[in-house]
């Protein structure tokens, strides 16, 4: 019975995942296919939580995310007197009374109410994703790795039917954003679904003997990466490769302390190989580094409370110098770390930071199991690309996230 029920909670999970894979692609806001896969996930997660009552607890450190992030965004909802509020932001940001020229007494720490509550709810569904994946053995995860793959295979079918015909095929009525490539609307977020994978493919071939079709998933990746115009994306592919095979022929044949430095290298060339790409941008002037520069501008004067969680396009204007002002819409900061501490202020950063010790640390533990060291590399890349892109607020790429982390943490039973 309890064989039957993990079963069925894999399946509905493993849907999960691949509906999210071919369509949340999109980068939008308030999109509706956005809606109804968070709706779906939701639903196939909770199913999961509670079919699978014989098995061990939830993970810990994914309710207590869950929790804070909830608490988080109830405090940044709230309505806090004006006094306490002026004391940590500038007064231009502070409400007035229509009609008088006084301010309000109360307001809220986000300057963007419905912004917010999309966003928090956003971020809680890849979490409780994760939380549902905890319930799942570790041979019930690995067991998710095929969907996991169907997704990324439909995906390398779709960008490969749009390459080889002179018109695509356009399923922006159906989807609600403009497919560029793949599923995708960001060749760039196509790109770090299909770099990220890299590891996993690498699994496939050694571990779980599907050489000849996982070989093939590898090569088209690589082809698709090249005919994306991506050069960060067939980089960093080579890169994840090389160091995939890399760490596991040195595994039983080295000492551990090695693998190390090796990560960190690796590391330190997909963050150059990225930055230099990613800096070849709309013109020397105005491109990621002023995004950056003018983001740490704004955490300057709301490093305490933030601005709200998804307002970060509303306010980046007040913070632009009429020289540097341009036609192009700055919906993102380009770089993930600083846009989540400007809207969500030191506690936002003190929960990244928690989270880089708590991967550190599993790192360190698992250093000689090969499943968790893929997959650590795979999140290392997501991470890594987010120093100067967004992917993760995609929805496709944040449910991978969590996949891939729960591949990491999720205890060998």
């Amino acid at each position: 019975m309890i064989t039957l029920r993990t079963r069925d909670s894999k399946y509905a999970l493993g849907l999960a995942l691949i509906a999210c894979l071919l369509l949340g692609g999109g980068t939008a806001r308030s999109l509706a296919i956005d809606t109804a896969l968070q709706i779906f996930v939701i639903i196939c997660s909770t199913y999961a939580i509670v079919r699978i009552k014989e098995s061990s607890s939830l993970s810990k450190e994914g309710v207590t995310l869950f929790i804070a992030v909830v608490i988080l965004g109830i405090f940044q909802l709230l309505p806090l007197p004006i006094s306490f509020l002026s004391a940590f932001r500038p007064d231009v940001f502070i409400p007035y009374v229509p009609g008088l020229n006084l301010p309000s007494t109360t307001a809220t720490v986000s300057l963007s109410a419905s912004r917010t509550l999309q966003s928090i709810v956003f971020v809680l569904v890849p979490i409780y994703y994760f939380i549902a994946l905890s319930k799942l053995s570790q041979s019930d995860l690995i067991g998710l790795i095929p969907y996991y793959m169907i997704g990324i295979i439909c995906n390398l079918i779709a960008a490969i039917i749009q390459y080889s015909m002179t018109t695509g095929a356009q399923l922006n009525d159906l989807l609600g954003y403009q497919v560029m490539v793949g599923m995708f609307a960001n060749v760039n977020h196509f790109s770090t679904i299909m770099f990220s994978s890299i590891p996993l493919v690498i699994y496939l071939i050694i571990f779980m003997g599907s050489r000849a079709l996982a070989v093939l998933i590898l090569l088209l990746i690589l082809i698709v990466l090249l005919t994306a115009g991506s050069r960060a994306g067939i980089l960093i592919g080579l890169a994840i490769t090389a160091a995939s095979f890399t760490m596991l022929i040195w595994r039983n044949r080295v000492n551990n302390l090695l693998i190390i430095p090796l990560m960190l290298g690796a590391m330190l060339y997909l963050y150059g190989t990225i930055a230099h790409v990613g800096a070849q941008d709309i013109d020397s002037e105005y491109g990621r580094r002023y995004f950056a520069y003018t983001t740490l501008d704004g955490i300057s004067e709301n490093w305490v409370l933030g601005i709200g969680f998804g307002a970060f396009d509303i306010i980046f204007p007040h913070y632009e110098t009429l020289d540097s002002l341009n036609a192009y819409f700055v919906n993102h900061a380009h770089n993930d770390y600083l846009e989540i501490v400007f809207e969500g202020g030191i506690i936002a950063l003190l929960f990244l930071s928690a989270y880089i010790l708590i991967f550190v640390r599993q790192a360190y533990r698992i250093i000689n199991l090969p499943l968790q060291l893929l997959a650590m590399l795979s999140i290392i890349t997501i991470l890594v690309h987010s120093t100067v892109d967004y992917p993760l607020r995609t929805m496709a790429v944040a449910m991978i996230f969590a996949f891939l982390n729960a591949l990491l943490f999720v205890k060998k039973r």
